[in-house]
């Protein structure tokens, strides 16, 4: 009988470490929202006066926001939360100091074409480089804006022989950042209804440091006016938010 009750209770200690072990994997998860620019780093300015800074930042905290209300077992991280400026490489280390299960960086295009619009959302990789080098030019160049250069190890963002640094390096997180940018992009632009311009790859030093799964989303061109006007108002942003939260929980339930 002792015996018999013995193996029970190691029966049932076993299933309980069992069950935890299952478990664990969804109790554990990290996502990382940055908000890009920041304090005297402006980043893109519309012609309504509308600071790419504090629309990524407004859409990062709702973001943040929707994801710890509906999930609150997941640890939510934002880089910054109030209008200060942060160095790239300090972004990324945020990411990879709390063990980022993934690495989301909020972002608003602008181009000299007015008529250029639409959501195009990023992973690290070197295809079709030259296409894609002066957005990578733009988000880089932030690194000057920095007092301590030395953290780039001479990497210069105006220097088109400094992204062959990107083509020497295997991203092993590709696979999952791919997944992961194309449920963005379906939500931009078959929810949204937002022009697409598809799920593309460029030399982004956030995306190089990170140790995990990570995107860059362009929510849409502050030098479009009609496009500045959406991005601006609650409808847009809500509908931004919504649709990043929606690709985050199909990402998080895989």
């Amino acid at each position: 009988m002792k015996v018999t009750m013995q193996q029970n209770k190691w029966t049932i200690m076993c299933r309980c470490l069992l069950l935890v072990l299952l478990v664990m994997p969804l109790l554990s998860f990290t996502v990382v929202i940055d908000a890009g620019h920041g304090g005297h780093d402006a980043g893109a300015i519309g012609k309504m006066g509308v600071q790419e800074k504090n629309l990524n930042l407004s859409v990062a905290k709702q973001l943040g926001a929707k994801i710890r209300e509906n999930y609150p077992n997941v640890k939510v991280v934002l880089t910054r939360e109030t209008d200060v400026f942060l160095p790239l490489q300090e972004r990324a280390d945020i990411a990879n100091k709390n063990h980022a299960d993934l690495f989301i960086s909020i972002h608003t295009n602008a181009a000299e074409n007015r008529n250029a619009q639409g959501a195009e959302t990023f992973i690290l990789g070197t295809e079709r480089m030259e296409d894609n080098l002066d957005v990578a030019m733009r988000e880089n160049a932030v690194m000057k804006l920095e007092e301590d250069q030395t953290v780039y190890q001479g990497f210069d963002p105006n220097s088109i022989e400094s992204y062959i640094l990107f083509e020497l390096m295997q991203n092993q997180y590709m696979d999952n950042s791919l997944v992961f940018a194309e449920l963005v992009q379906n939500q931009f632009v078959g929810t949204l209804k937002r022009a697409n311009r598809g799920v593309r790859q460029a030399a982004f030093w956030v995306l190089l440091k990170s140790a995990c799964p990570s995107v860059l989303v362009e929510m849409g061109f502050l030098s479009n006016a009609e496009e500045e006007k959406w991005l601006a108002s609650a409808e847009g942003k809500n509908g931004i938010v919504n649709g990043i939260f929606d690709a985050f929980e199909k990402y998080y339930k895989q």
